[in-house]
């Protein structure tokens, strides 16, 4: 089973560890069972992971004699929101959960980023554990700490950093997901490839059917990897000070066309469409190469990935891009590459070749 350590020893030591293999939902139990992170689970899931794996796990732990509070939220990105953050604050707070409980999330990065932001608030923090189900979860949103919900008009406005005391990822539960969400996780796969590592990129490209069929032994190479990645990123800048900034690579695009969706397209599609306008800014700019530019086009197309013209109208996109949090003294902060495996972090970059690319994709 990989594991990956996340060194986190600033003020306080935040570390923790990722496992990542197959069928590590009763490794979770085992675990709760020991009351490793406290005495009571919460466990936050959504219609689909409760179904799928909460209540099973519900009673697993109570054949233990250990009774878990299982909380239901709706599926999708409209849980993420004021309403249903305290409406789970009071189902704890009536349940009678106290600080030496443990709240899991037990889900995609909805699941994960709402359970999070609760575990942080709720009598000032309790402990907190991800058991990501979805690719995008694993290999992104699960790690780093960064939790949050989101308020009108603006994604993740409402949040902290709040890191986790474990992540489970069970690579066995991307088999219960629809192809739009593993293409979804794929967005951040390649993402993390882009900005640090050419020979993640090429891994992708050349094994391209064997992901696409989620291989156990690709896909847990490639999960362990990119969190590797992350951990690394992050245990050099928790807080997104300084170079964690890279991980936003698409995103500031990516964002603007979430939201300007509606939440209809799912995050890791709109990061997706987000890196291919800015790769493609990029060398109009000349800074990625038209040969790095050909292989980080090919990748995206033998996986799938942002293929389509979008529905989109770009004046509005731009606008929403310039009220991203990412935002520094007025200009729009974007993360581009210089080569694959190097991103840069520029304040400068010329807003209209953004433009000119977002033209080119619209229908």
């Amino acid at each position: 089973m990989p594991t990956v350590s996340v060194e986190l020893r600033g003020e306080f030591d935040n570390s923790y560890e990722i496992n990542v293999g197959c069928s590590l939902m009763d490794t979770v139990v085992a675990d709760l069972c020991e009351r490793k992170y406290g005495h009571t689970p919460v466990i936050i899931c959504d219609e689909n992971t409760r179904e799928l794996f909460g209540l099973e796990m519900s009673e697993k732990l109570a054949l233990k004699d250990i009774e878990a509070l299982l909380l239901t939220v709706p599926a999708g990105e409209n849980s993420k929101s004021l309403d249903v953050f305290r409406s789970l604050l009071e189902a704890m707070l009536e349940a009678g959960i106290n600080r030496q409980d443990v709240v899991v999330a037990l889900g995609g990065g909805v699941v994960g980023d709402l359970s999070g932001y609760v575990a942080g608030s709720y009598m000032r923090g309790i402990n907190f554990v991800q058991v990501p189900t979805t690719l995008l979860s694993q290999v992104d949103s699960s790690v780093g700490g960064k939790v949050a919900v989101n308020i009108s008009g603006g994604k993740n406005y409402c949040g902290m950093f709040y890191q986790p005391r474990h992540v489970y990822s069970d690579i066995t539960a991307l088999d219960t997901l629809p192809e739009r969400e593993i293409l979804s996780g794929l967005g951040e796969v390649v993402k993390h490839g882009f900005i640090c590592s050419r020979e993640l990129v090429e891994y992708l490209h050349d094994n391209a059917e064997k992901v696409l069929k989620l291989d156990r032994s690709v896909m847990s190479e490639i999960v362990a990897r990119c969190c590797e990645i992350k951990a690394d990123v992050v245990s050099r800048d928790e807080k997104e000070g300084g170079v964690r900034r890279i991980l936003n690579y698409g995103h500031t695009v990516g964002h603007a066309i979430e939201t300007f969706s509606g939440y209809e397209m799912a995050h890791g599609e709109c990061v997706a469409y987000g890196m291919r306008i800015v790769s493609r800014a990029c060398n109009r700019d000349k800074m990625l190469s038209d040969e790095d530019l050909a292989l980080h086009e090919a990748v995206m197309d033998r996986l799938g990935m942002a293929t389509a013209r979008l529905d989109i109208k770009p004046d509005e996109i731009m606008e929403l891009m310039k009220r991203d949090k990412k935002v520094k003294e007025g200009s729009v902060v974007v993360v581009g590459l210089e080569s694959l495996g190097k991103a840069v972090i520029r304040e400068d970059f010329p807003l209209e070749l953004i433009r000119a690319e977002l033209e080119n994709i619209a229908e």
